[in-house]
């Protein structure tokens, strides 16, 4: 059977030159195609944002109020109308590209090619683990008699969204790292067939951290990188984005970063000595965070210890003092770590 490629929507995913930066976010995040198409006023295509190019431009410090010609690619490959998705199927598989503009001879956008992944995932071979051993302190006493992982969003636990996220994305094997109140997890996820994955399960019999349990990862898990989340972490970010930078660009590891922003109240007043050099009224500052989100290659897995506490930013930093290739991966998506009361209550729970 011939692929199907050509989508009808590309219209829902379209932003003019004028636009902003956080337009074309707004609208790559509802889209569903990880790309947004920047038109002229006459309806010929000035450029298209991708995801790549949204992620770069943060790690540049690019604002969100900047216009949408600062970020887009002015220059992406187009086709023909009279191209077959056959075709297109093949040209976008050579050239490892996800997404291929149509535009007539007038230079006017009238259709779009998307590769075939992005359409109808297939099944992944790697695995992702998910960190659910914590005690919650933070959200008792509702986490008191029920683990925070397992807490009620929406009629389902928090874990079963992330595991049928993952599931959508085409990971079948999922390992659930437990300790405080694991018999709730284990006995409502089982084997995982009930959900459509498999589920194993790693037994913390003491606090190991955000990262130590991982040492007892089997060793047919450890030979390629897995992809880890804490359990409280709702996001719309694709796991497989992050696997597909760590193994484009030969990562050892791989930490998903947001942007948080937070102005000071006051003046700041530079000086040298007693001699006045400036004033900045309430500079906004901005920090790259850690999202709680990992990819953890074969070569980071080995600097865990058996049995022995480490926490994730630890691992991380005892890579890079063995020299290993560690990156950043900034998030756009949406993005909610549930970690108190206020935020299970912004992510749809109730605290009564």
């Amino acid at each position: 059977m011939a692929p199907r490629t050509r989508v009808h929507d590309w219209p829902a995913i379209s932003l003019g030159e004028g636009d902003t930066f956080a337009s074309a976010l707004e609208l790559m995040n509802r889209g569903g195609y990880q790309l947004a198409l920047v038109l002229r006023a006459d309806g010929r295509l000035a450029g298209m944002v991708t995801d790549s190019d949204i992620r770069k431009a943060l790690l540049r410090g690019i604002g969100l109020q900047q216009p949408v010609a600062a970020v887009m690619n002015v220059s992406p490959l187009v086709v023909s109308p009279e191209l077959g998705e056959t075709e297109a199927h093949h040209l976008m598989l050579l050239n490892h590209f996800f997404h291929l503009p149509v535009v007539d001879a007038s230079g006017q956008l009238v259709g779009l090619h998307v590769a075939e992944q992005l359409l109808s995932p297939e099944q992944r071979s790697e695995t992702l683990v998910i960190m659910a051993g914590g005690r919650g302190q933070r959200l008792m006493p509702l986490s008191a008699s029920l683990p925070k992982p397992m807490l009620p969003l929406q009629g389902r636990p928090i874990l079963e969204h992330i595991i049928e996220r993952a599931k959508l994305e085409g990971f079948c094997h999922v390992v659930i790292s437990v300790n405080y109140l694991a018999e709730i997890i284990t006995s409502h996820f089982g084997d995982g067939s009930a959900h459509g994955v498999a589920i194993e399960y790693l037994h913390e019999h003491q606090p190991l951290g955000t990262a130590g349990a991982l040492a007892a990862l089997p060793a047919r898990l450890r030979a390629e990188p897995v992809v880890v989340t804490n359990a409280d972490v709702i996001t719309d970010v694709a796991y497989g984005d992050l696997l597909a930078q760590a193994r484009r660009d030969g990562a050892d590891g791989l930490m998903a970063v947001r942007l948080q922003e937070w102005q000071n109240p006051f003046g700041v007043v530079c000086s040298e000595g007693n001699r006045l050099l400036g004033l900045e009224e309430k500079p906004m500052m901005r920090y790259q965070v850690n999202a709680g989100m990992y990819v953890l290659g074969p070569a980071l897995l080995n600097l865990l210890e058996p049995d022995s506490y480490c926490d994730m930013p630890d691992l991380f930093t005892r890579g890079l003092e063995r020299g290993l290739a560690l990156q950043v991966f900034p998030l756009h998506e949406s993005w909610l770590d549930i970690g108190r009361p206020d935020d299970y209550q912004a992510a749809g729970g109730t605290l009564t």
